[in-house]
């Protein structure tokens, strides 16, 4: 069935069709057509031809004050006699003929031909305006018989000639009409030519049905995602021009889409993996693009957010503020806002993409940029206050000895002491900050070398064993002397394990206490410093070994901040980590490891 329905077929069968009905109409016209006109009816289609032919005539002999054209009315003539089976003679009103089919004289100028419009009764008829017939005989070479039929040629409502039409008159049983043989002809010729093109077609047509169709079916393999489907360039002619056509065409979509691809895996590789966040809102401000940094910044956990309201999903009334403005000035508004859930600092640019109302919002986070600006102030101003209060207790004690008390000799020597002091609490200051100066700048070295914990640990309890009685604080520490050796600076991983006491006892009330315990892992040695103190806030643990940071603003926490910072860069210099752990009111626990000695 899809054979009968396809291009081949289709054009074969309206071939057929039209030599079919090229054949039919013949016969009917042969079958209808008797083999020999009767009288009657050849004068009556005679007489319309003949009016018809002088309707032709007429423009010829429409001006009587120019001579008629000959050669056109001789052209005339020959076509009217071709069409009609007729001679045709044209005669003007003085009885000159102008034209006569069968005499090329009329041409050359020599005619001498006059009607008598008088004698001639079909002329005469034919002159006054009426259509007149006549038959006659002739007996020159074989008997023949005419028939002759006039009619007047008019212009404007004026006669201005006459044309006479000379028809033979054919016996029964001469033979079909010339017509009938040209019609005959015709109708044969068209027939065997519509056959030949119909195997011509057919012949032709197979090939370029199958072009077609390979072509359809690759396109249809093309639509489904098959790139690299082709067509054998093995088909001549046309055909082979389009299947080539169709290769380059699927070379160029195949390169299209997947330059598309490459780039659209780079630019969602990037959307994906960058720090930044990006929103792209449609200018109904339904989300169409959302990162996962952006999710993160604004705090949208839920999934399949695309298509909802940005307003619907962050409820940041800046945010929103600034994004309005974009669409509303159709330019780029740049602006920092602060969320408060979560608690971030974000520069919001908000670029429009179009005229229409769709923005491109770029978000930065601003947050540790605003903690380390507000930390290097804290700092600042704790540096300041630490180093003010001593120097001017040192101003002071300076001007009592100045004006006397330096003859008292008690009096000199407490105020020495004191001044002593304050000294020395300048000098620590200043060596913590030269000393994470030199950590974060790549001038610090560490000397290695295989020890023990147990003594390193004892001798820091024991150092601090006064201060925390004082405080009514017990350190205890429990280390098995069966540890394994580590591999460490020695003067370094003491100081770790002071500036880690000293902040417990900071912040360890009365009848609280701090232990130190140890365990041997694979590769390393994890040591643990837990306390019973007042414990962290959680948003505060993050940023505990940041240098500056301080959780206790109070100027009652009399440290700079940097301890904590000394501890981490000390631990990760011998290789090791560090961590916190802790819960508000219940103390803290930090925990790190050094490296075992092999």
């Amino acid at each position: 069935m899809t054979s009968l329905r396809s291009y081949a077929w289709r054009i074969s069968f309206c071939y057929a069709v039209i030599a079919i009905a090229s054949l039919a109409a013949l016969i009917l016209l042969l079958r209808d057509s008797p083999p020999v006109q009767s009288a009657e009816d050849l004068e009556v289609r005679k007489e319309q031809e003949a009016l018809l032919a002088a309707s032709l005539a007429a423009p010829h002999l429409a001006d009587p004050t120019r001579p008629p054209d000959l050669e056109a009315l001789h052209d005339l003539g020959q076509t009217l006699s071709r069409w009609l089976g007729s001679e045709v003679t044209i005669i003007a009103l003085n009885g000159e003929g102008v034209a006569n089919s069968n005499r090329q004289h009329f041409l050359d100028g020599a005619n001498d031909s006059l009607y008598d419009f008088s004698s001639d009764n079909d002329l005469r008829r034919a002159r006054l305006g009426n259509v007149a017939t006549a038959r006659r005989l002739t007996f020159h070479a074989d008997y023949s018989e005419f028939l002759y039929t006039a009619a007047p040629v008019t212009s404007g409502g004026d006669i201005v000639g006459v044309l006479r039409l000379r028809t033979p008159i054919l016996e029964p049983g001469s033979g079909i009409g010339a017509a009938s043989v040209w019609f005959t002809i015709w109708g044969l010729t068209a027939g065997i030519l519509a056959l030949a093109a119909i195997w011509l077609v057919v012949r032709r047509s197979r090939h370029s049905y199958g072009s077609l169709n390979a072509v359809a079916e690759a396109s249809e393999r093309l639509a489904q995602g098959d790139l690299d489907s082709r067509i054998p360039a093995d088909s001549p002619g046309e055909s082979r021009q389009l299947t080539e056509a169709f290769n380059r065409m699927a070379d160029t979509v195949k390169s299209v889409i997947d330059g598309l691809s490459s780039e659209r895996d780079t630019l969602s590789a990037v959307l994906d993996t960058m720090a930044d966040g990006v929103v792209v809102t449609d200018p109904a401000g339904r989300v169409t693009l959302l990162n996962p940094a952006a999710r993160e910044l604004l705090g949208i956990r839920a999934q399949g957010v695309e298509n909802q309201r940005l307003v619907e999903l962050v409820r940041d009334n800046e945010l929103h503020l600034v994004i309005a403005a974009c669409q509303e000035e159709k330019s780029r508004q740049n602006a920092e806002v602060s969320l408060i859930s979560p608690l971030r600092y974000l520069s919001a640019i908000a670029t429009p993409l179009d005229t229409n109302g769709a923005v491109l919002l770029t978000l930065h986070d601003l947050t540790r940029m605003r903690q380390v600006e507000t930390s290097q102030k804290e700092f600042v101003s704790n540096v300041s206050h630490e180093l003010r209060n001593p120097m001017a207790s040192i101003k002071a004690m300076v001007e009592t000895l100045e004006s006397g008390a330096v003859g008292d000799q008690r009096v000199a020597m407490d105020f020495l002491a004191r001044m002593r002091g304050d000294v020395d609490r300048i000098n620590a200051l200043v060596n913590d900050l030269l000393e994470l100066s030199r950590m974060e700048s790549g001038q610090f070295t560490i000397e290695a070398e295989p020890l023990s914990l147990a003594p390193l640990v004892h001798a820091v309890s024991k150092q601090f064993s006064e201060v925390a009685d004082s405080r009514q604080v017990s350190i205890v520490a429990d280390l098995d002397e069966s540890l394994p050796l580590v591999m460490a600076d020695g003067e370094k991983l003491a100081q770790v394990f002071v500036n880690l006491v000293e902040n417990s006892l900071k912040f360890t009330p009365a009848n609280g206490n701090i232990s130190i315990g140890a365990r041997a892992e694979d590769g390393h040695v994890q040591v643990e410093l837990r306390d019973t103190g007042i414990g962290v806030a959680p948003q505060h643990l993050p940023h505990l070994f940041e240098r500056f940071y301080k959780v206790d603003r109070s100027r009652r926490d009399s440290g700079t901040g940097l301890g904590l910072a000394i501890v981490k860069q000390l631990v990760e210099a011998h290789g090791g980590r560090i961590n916190v752990e802790s819960r508000e009111g219940e103390g803290c626990a930090f925990t790190f490891t050094v490296p075992r000695a092999e």
